[in-house]
């Protein structure tokens, strides 16, 4: 495994990490490091989850042990629903993953988990231990931008950030995955995991939250706006169709967001647009094209029905 290949390949998006030369570290001095990222059930996964996932994917190609955490009790936790309906979007949601997985020829490397599988009475004996070592402020603000308003206020929004930090220690994780709202979570696990006797992680964040097809919030189930990885063509087109998308305009227009954070980073050549005549080999240059409208909202957009429907149809 060559460390500036992997870092090469994780760059094609716009992802920090914290921090590269410990990354480089664990690269060379690890056999096989483990990588993870959570999901918590709800219905659905959408492009945006696809967003934040793709560096664990990514890294699995690389020969990293890669764990996607179903991650049923923290969605019990954050009010997703009761625990069986919730389990039932965990088995949907690997389904949904390991397509795109199959697509990126690692089909079947990917290791799922759901959480009741680990998180027993030792578990939580270890959450105490580090609940004393995280103050009530850390774990709320942590996670002020993960948690459903109904339960931004009750006591189970201090206790999932501190589930999210034990789960990369007992899951023994060298990397730790997730979007850009993960940071604080992340920095947490990497200020207190080495004192309750487990590894200190590497953590790499995804910065780019991609906007809905409204144009005017991130892409969320919440606003009925997101591209799901299990869209049928005829739904795909009619999405995409609908998605805001103002002629020239760089600033709010999703479509760019999806080839600049999914689309280029998983394309392994140039891309055509309109009617095959423009070439494009990188998001920059689509992003001149579009501002100096040379591509219309029309060819966008069936540009993007066809690149979406090559990785999650």
């Amino acid at each position: 495994m060559n460390a500036q290949e992997v870092i090469r390949d994780l760059r094609k998006q716009d992802i920090e990490i914290l921090t590269e030369e410990r990354l480089i570290q664990v690269i060379e001095k690890i056999p096989r490091p483990r990588t993870y990222i959570g999901h918590e059930p709800s219905g659905a996964l959408s492009i945006g989850n696809l967003v934040g996932s793709l560096p664990v994917l990514t890294l699995a190609k690389h020969g990293f042990h890669a764990i996607i955490l179903l991650a049923d009790l923290h969605a019990l936790a954050n009010d997703k629903g009761e625990l069986s309906e919730i389990q039932e979007f965990a088995r949907r949601d690997k389904e949904m993953i390991e397509k795109v997985a199959k697509k990126m020829e690692i089909g079947g490397k990917i290791e799922y988990k759901f959480g009741t599988e680990f998180e027993d009475q030792k578990y939580f004996v270890q959450m105490l231990r580090l609940a004393k070592l995280v103050n009530f402020a850390e774990a709320e603000k942590s996670m002020d931008e993960i948690s459903r308003k109904s339960v931004a206020r009750m006591t189970s929004s201090a206790i999932y950030p501190l589930m999210q930090v034990l789960d990369i220690g007992v899951l023994g994780v060298n990397v730790a995955v997730g979007s850009i709202d993960q940071r604080k979570v992340h920095v947490l696990a990497i200020e207190n995991l080495k004192k309750l006797g487990y590894s200190t992680p590497v953590a790499i964040h995804n910065r780019i939250i991609i906007q809905g097809t409204d144009g005017n919030r991130k892409m969320s189930k919440s606003f009925g706006n997101t591209i799901d990885l299990d869209e049928t063509q005829e739904s795909l087109e009619k999405k995409v169709k609908k998605t805001f998308c103002a002629p020239g305009d760089v600033e709010t227009n999703p479509i760019l967001g999806w080839y600049r954070a999914l689309i280029f980073p998983l394309s392994s050549g140039p891309l055509s647009f309109g009617n095959g005549n423009i070439v494009i080999e990188g998001y920059p240059q689509l992003e001149r094209i579009w501002a100096s409208k040379q591509l219309t909202p029309q060819e966008l957009k069936a540009a993007v029905i066809r690149d979406l429907g090559n990785i999650v149809l």
